[in-house]
């Protein structure tokens, strides 16, 4: 499996649950990543990944050192995927534009009427 290089967010929370840590994917394949910022992942530990359009993927951390680690995934992910960002859906429309009706409660609504004393 070849090994590209590359430089990617990702979150990581560990397969129990528990607060997502922020990670850089260093190099990626479709079998694994080595990750920044490894802090408290322990070889081992099972985590859920969500990195690009890919989201809450097992994987096994598989070494810790200098603060990296190596995951290997539970099954394989598409690579281009995991760099792809995510589509942001089109922003809604604005509200056809309503016209000025002018003042419609109390009295300011008969401030200009003839009929008013």
């Amino acid at each position: 499996m070849p090994r590209q290089q590359v430089l990617l967010g990702a979150e990581i929370c560990g397969f129990g649950g528990g607060a997502p840590t922020k990670h850089r994917i260093k190099d990626l394949s479709a079998g694994g990543a080595r990750i920044d910022r490894a802090g408290t992942l322990r070889p081992g530990a099972t985590v859920l990944v969500s990195v690009g359009v890919l989201k809450a993927v097992g994987a096994t951390v598989v070494w810790v050192k200098d603060d990296l680690a190596g995951l290997r995934f539970a099954e394989k992910i598409d690579p281009d995927a995991a760099r792809s960002k995510a589509i942001i859906a089109p922003p809604t429309p604005r509200p056809t534009q309503v016209t000025n009706q002018g003042a419609t409660a109390g009295w300011v609504r008969d401030l200009s009427s003839p009929y008013r004393r």
